[in-house]
């Protein structure tokens, strides 16, 4: 009834606002031209340009200027392919593993570099989305949809210069539509195999002085049975999630720029039972988990100084509310609650067309508790530092220390230093960074009953080396790099002690290829690889669920009618271990094909297919949990 009613809220937003006033990516890689520092790019004040990275500073900057690994997905990339969650855009992705607890809206763990799935920071318009009541505060990526969104950023590497805790592994920023021109409406709706459908509407526009973008969506599918079905288990563990998101802001006077951004996500899905020890999940025909999620955050900036310094305050507040309609024992709680406020302040000053340095701090409160935990809650405050600098046309580095002081866990302190440099005598350029990143213990941690109050922040130090080059006369962009990350006090299980304590030490290491070709005029191919190696430096094993070989390659191509685009993505995920029962046992590699067509039936309608798996791969990312064979889905979209 709650999502039904939302639906019927952004309806009729719908249909009353139409009288308000009106990529970088992976497909096209090439080699900025050579640019100075000059003025801050302003956004969301002005629109974000293709060759700038949000992500790196908090701030619009030249994608040139920046020495980190980074990739970026567009949002025609995300409807050409038919992502309808985040999770499907970010699957085979560089640097990028995930294993689920079964089908859609199954529990969903993302490891990036090798690093832990509580080691990304997740970021939807600079609102914190890591869950302040979860068991190690890791984003669950299982409902997160793509509505609204015009681009996700995928940074690798250490980051807590700027985002502070949980950026070890690298942060993955989604950055929502802002909205600009005459209105535009845009619905679409599919349907196909295991009783899956999808409606979504958006609705934008925006002139000099304001813009919007408002959209909401509802998802179902029936989809598979959680526990593996080569356990007996043949009921399908259905879900559901209805989503409202929107960006509203004003250009005021005196160079004064107000934004709001929120998103409204329930949902729920129906899960089975595991026990400790157990060697697999089991069916259970009453259980579900049942999720409501509210994130929003105004932003004031304002620019001074003839458009040289930029300030910008904001507050964010994200609340989680989740229930487990079936808890299987009295020692399980069945209701949890998170909230996170988080005040930050961000000044950006161009020194000189050389220097753009960048200051800020940040306060952030979290508070957790469930239906067995009171409230409990920790604070913590950040101050940081950093300076972009362009040592000459085609050098440019940046530098940034920061200082983190926990009211539970006490302090942080972090760096971080990266370069970029542009070969002379070819297409080609080097890049290297080196910096630390921590994660402060979780409530639930340190201060949920049978957590360790005296525990300290994760630490990590990350360094990466890489080689850029283009060829076959600019059609071509190879990219090969080198990371290594040293984890150290992680929080794990002390046997001798019977408590979470901070003794885990572990490592990962690897290289990540990639390639962008321009076959030719209508064919693209990208490709990546990524071999990872990962160890725990105390027991001397591999990681659990961290494939060492991970590849994809995706073909696309548009037909000669300038109408219709045909695409396919072959992916391959290598062996990895798992530990289900307390025993460790190796999951076998698999190769999934998926193939998708757009074709566009006049200037309004387009029709879209796709069909994941086609091969109908029989295949685990946990061992004892369930996956979809192949799966085939069909729909038209209408924009206006």
């Amino acid at each position: 009834m709650k999502r039904r009613i939302l639906l019927a809220v952004f309806a009729l937003f719908l249909f009353t606002s139409s009288g308000i006033s009106q990529d970088t990516s992976q497909d096209s890689p090439e080699i900025p031209e050579t640019v100075v520092i000059g003025r801050p790019e302003s956004f969301p004040r002005a629109p974000l340009k293709d060759s700038s990275l949000l992500t790196p500073g908090a701030s619009a900057a030249s994608r040139k200027t920046t020495g980190a690994s980074i990739e970026v997905i567009t949002a025609e990339q995300l409807q050409k392919q038919g992502a309808t969650t985040v999770l499907d855009a970010l699957r085979n992705r560089t640097g990028i593993s995930t294993s689920q607890n079964g089908g859609a809206g199954s529990l969903t763990s993302l490891f990036l570099r090798g690093s832990n799935s509580a080691h990304t920071k997740v970021l939807i318009d600079g609102i914190p989305m890591n869950d302040p009541s979860g068991a190690s505060r890791a984003f669950n990526f299982a409902n997160l949809t793509t509505d609204n969104i015009e681009r996700i950023e995928i940074l690798r590497g250490p980051q807590s210069v700027i985002y502070g805790s949980d950026a070890i592994g690298g942060v993955i920023n989604i950055i929502t539509k802002r909205g600009q021109g005459n209105g535009q409406l845009n619905f679409s709706s599919y349907g196909g195999s295991l009783g899956t459908h999808y409606e979504g509407m958006q609705y934008s526009g925006g002139s000099e002085k304001s813009y919007y973008a408002i959209a909401g969506s509802y998802f179902a599918t029936d989809s598979v049975s959680q526990a593996a079905a080569r356990f007996g288990n043949s009921e399908t563990d259905g879900f559901d999630v209805g989503t409202i998101s929107g960006r509203f802001g004003w250009n005021l006077e005196n160079d004064v720029n107000l934004d709001y951004v929120f998103r409204i996500t329930n949902a729920e899905v129906e899960i089975d039972n595991w026990d400790f020890g157990a060697p697999n999940p089991v069916d259970n025909l009453n259980r579900s988990n049942v999720s409501e999620n509210f994130a929003n955050r105004v932003q004031l900036s304002k620019l001074a100084m003839d458009g040289r310094l930029e300030h910008k305050v904001a507050f964010s507040l994200t609340s989680y509310q989740r229930q487990d309609t079936n808890v299987p024992n009295s020692f399980w709680a069945s209701m949890y609650n998170g909230e996170t406020r988080l005040f930050d302040y961000q000044a950006n000053y161009v020194w000189n067309d050389h220097n753009l340095i960048t200051a800020g701090v940040s306060y952030q409160d979290e508070e957790a508790s469930s239906d067995l935990q009171s409230l409990v809650n920790q604070t913590s405050t950040g101050v940081f530092l950093e300076d972009r600098i362009t040592l000459k046309d085609n050098w440019h580095a940046t530098a940034g220390v920061r200082w983190d002081e926990f009211s539970r866990a006490g302090d942080a302190n972090t760096y971080r230093f990266s370069t970029i440099y542009y070969l002379d005598e070819k297409p080609a350029h080097l890049h290297a960074s080196l910096g630390t990143g921590f994660r402060a213990p979780a409530l639930a941690e340190n201060l949920f009953a049978f957590g360790n109050p005296n525990l300290a922040p994760e630490t990590s130090k990350g360094w990466e080396l890489g080689y850029t080059t283009e060829l076959n006369d600019g059609n071509m962009m190879l990219d090969a790099t080198y990371f290594r990350n040293d984890f150290q006090n992680l929080i794990v299980w002390n046997p001798t002690l019977f408590v979470l304590d901070n003794i885990g030490l572990a490592q990962s290491s690897g290289v990540e290829v990639t390639l962008g070709w321009q076959l030719s005029k209508r064919t693209k191919l990208n490709a990546n690889y990524t071999y990872t190696r990962t160890q725990n430096i105390e027991t001397g094993e591999e990681l659990l669920r961290r494939p060492k070989h991970r590849s994809m390659v995706n073909l696309d191509h548009a037909l000669e009618n300038e109408k219709t685009n045909v695409g396919l993505t072959l992916a391959y995920t290598g062996s990895r271990l798992d530990n289900p029962g307390g025993t460790t046992t190796e999951l076998n590699h698999f190769m999934l094909l998926n193939v998708y067509l757009t074709h566009k039936l006049d200037e309004r309608w387009t029709s879209y297919f796709r069909a994941n798996n086609v091969t109908d791969q029989d295949y685990e990312e946990l061992f004892g949990y369930g996956t979809p064979g192949a799966t085939f889905y069909g729909g038209l979209s209408l924009q206006r």
